[in-house]
C-alpha cells in the first residue's frame, strides 16, 4: 500500500528535519515533492530518495557531488547519464576506499598505544612484591598517596 506522509511524518520517519527537507528540495537534493492542498505529500519513492541521500550524506560525499548525481538522475536512463553516475559514485566509492586505509591505520595505531597503556596501568595496579612476601595489603590512605 503506498504511503502519504506529511512533512512532519517524513522529517520522523527519515530522522530529519522538515526544514532540512524543504532545504534538500530547494537545493536539489530531492525531487520536487508533490502537495495536495498545498502540503507536501511524502511517498515512497520520496522516501527512498531521501535515504539514498542520506547515505551519500553518511559517507562524507560533498553536497556538490550529490547535487550532480540528482541532476544527472533526471535527465533519466540515457547511456551518458548512467555511465556519468557511475563515474561519480565510483570517484567516490575509490575516495572512501583511501580513507578506510587511512582509518584503519589510525586504528591500528590507536590499539598499539591503547595496548602500551593497558599494559602500563595493568602492571601498576598489580600488588608490590612487598604485600606478596608480607601478606599485608597497604592502606588505603598509602596506595591513594
Amino acid at each position: 500500500m503506498p504511503i502519504a506522509l506529511t512533512i512532519a511524518e517524513a522529517a520522523q520517519t527519515s530522522g530529519l528535519t522538515a526544514y532540512t527537507l524543504r532545504y534538500y528540495e530547494q537545493i536539489g537534493l530531492i525531487d520536487p515533492v508533490p502537495r495536495r492542498s498545498g502540503q507536501r505529500v511524502y511517498g515512497d519513492t520520496d522516501m527512498r530518495l531521501i535515504g539514498f541521500v542520506q547515505c551519500l550524506r553518511a559517507t562524507g560525499m560533498p553536497m556538490r557531488d550529490i547535487q550532480e548525481y540528482m541532476r544527472l538522475r533526471r535527465l533519466g536512463d540515457t547511456q551518458d547519464s548512467i555511465r556519468l553516475r557511475g563515474e561519480l559514485l565510483g570517484r567516490h566509492a575509490t575516495h572512501l576506499r583511501s580513507e578506510l586505509v587511512l582509518l584503519t591505520e589510525t586504528i591500528d595505531r590507536l590499539d598499539a598505544k591503547i595496548a602500551r597503556y593497558r599494559a602500563r596501568y595493568v602492571t601498576d595496579e598489580a600488588p608490590s612484591s612487598s604485600c606478596q612476601t608480607t601478606g599485608k595489603i597497604p592502606s588505603k590512605r598509602r596506595r591513594n598517596a
